[in-house]
């Protein structure tokens, strides 16, 4: 008999939040299986838990340096459960996550979209960007527990016209949920399900294309965890970007050939948007939708010492689609990102006059802890997921 769900935690170096993590998700369902691939150079896990009877738990080694598209899809290989979850080894999972995926089971759901109300900080977590946390805490937002469907298809097109923004709506395998029957028909079609440089972006956009029936939940299934080591955490820090050849990240793909529409640095708009674009390349319809002209401005807005290439891409596109038709575009994606930044800002302010309703829960050292002090702080509110019969 299958697990219910695959929780799947591909690693590198970092022991000390891996091990913590597993068991955290060890603790959240006896219908888990824990699957973690680990490519560091030194086996620090496996140690953790020698001498204990865990049936649920598979430590893979595999053995040779792996990029993280590599590691994804080499964990997903030995993953069984009727769901597949996949999380950072700085993350967590609810109980209730076992809720959602029989629930899944008997109304035919391909995938599942979480939203992230509760965010969990490490010790060695911080800040010197704009974001507003301190380490070793938890903090909790609203949530009234209702899942609903929507139309996956339509979140591609948004992820499309937004290039270099990320998955946004998009149904996803990391920090979301998908179904075996969804990761076999993708796999069938398009040979594997993580491929680009982001493993996240690029199976999202498989996702939405293949998802029969998608749905969004909004309860704390998943709860995304920053450290220092993070990709959270590095952004926090203003860490993520440089040379593109140079970052470790990247140089772990071997013969990388990288797309000329993209500037070739390493930033999260240019990673986003070529692991998009990886995973639509096949496909002219989508690639139709893609709309350059806002990665571009997205790139220069963030990354100004990078001008010179990204102009160099800008020109390139304007050469090969007209350059009426891409100051046309250019125009259209400044507006757009104008009234965007207007409305955050907009946003903030509203959000600094009105009573925050966000909990900050302190002293908490490691995802076991945040596990605990999570699943109280959800029986405490009361709060349960509004699942109906019928799935509608």
């Amino acid at each position: 008999m299958r697990p219910l769900v695959s929780v799947i935690i591909p690693t590198h170096g970092r022991p000390e939040c891996a091990v913590s993590t597993i068991r955290a998700v060890l603790a959240a369902s006896e219908t888990l299986e824990v699957v973690v691939s680990d490519t560091s150079s030194e086996d620090r896990i496996t140690p953790a838990f020698e001498g204990q009877e865990l049936p649920r738990l598979k430590l893979l080694r595999p053995g040779e340096p792996l990029s993280v598209v590599d590691n994804f899809n080499f964990a997903l290989s030995h993953a069984t459960g009727e769901y597949l979850a996949f999380i950072g080894d700085d993350d967590l999972v609810s109980p209730q996550i076992a809720e959602i995926a029989e629930w899944g089971i008997a109304n035919n759901v391909d995938a599942f979209s979480f939203t992230f109300p509760m965010l969990y900080y490490w010790p060695t977590f911080a800040s010197t960007t704009r974001w507003k946390a301190e380490g070793s805490t938890l903090v909790v937002s609203e949530f009234n527990g209702r899942i609903t469907p929507f139309d996956a298809k339509a979140e591609l097109s948004a992820a499309l016209r937004n290039m270099g923004a990320g998955v946004m709506g998009m149904p996803r395998a990391y920090a979301g949920m998908i179904s075996r029957q969804l990761v076999e028909r993708i796999i069938e079609t398009h040979g594997a399900l993580f491929g680009g440089v982001s493993p996240d972006i690029y199976s999202a956009a498989l996702i939405s294309m293949e998802s029969r029936k998608s749905y969004r939940v909004d309860f704390p299934i998943v709860v995304p965890g920053a450290c220092a080591g993070s990709t959270s955490g590095k952004s926090a820090r203003g860490r993520h970007v440089g040379g593109l050849r140079d970052n470790a990240h990247i140089g772990a793909f071997k013969n990388l050939v990288w797309d000329e529409r993209v500037p070739e640095y390493y930033s999260v708009p240019t990673v986003w948007g070529y692991s998009l674009l990886k995973g639509i390349e096949d496909m002219p319809q989508w690639l139709r939708k893609a709309d350059f002209s806002m990665l571009y401005l997205r790139c220069l807005i963030s990354d100004p010492q990078y001008k010179g290439m990204v102009m160099q891409c800008l020109k390139q596109h304007a050469r090969q689609n007209g350059y009426a038709a891409t100051a046309f575009e250019f125009l259209g994606a400044t507006v757009r990102e104008a009234i965007r930044i207007g409305r955050t800002l907009a946003q903030r302010q509203l959000n600094r006059l009105k009573q925050s309703n966000t909990v900050v829960l302190r002293d908490i050292l490691d995802t076991e802890q945040a596990f605990e002090a999570a699943t109280q702080y959800i029986r405490k509110l009361g709060k349960k997921l509004e699942l109906t019969k019928s799935g509608s």
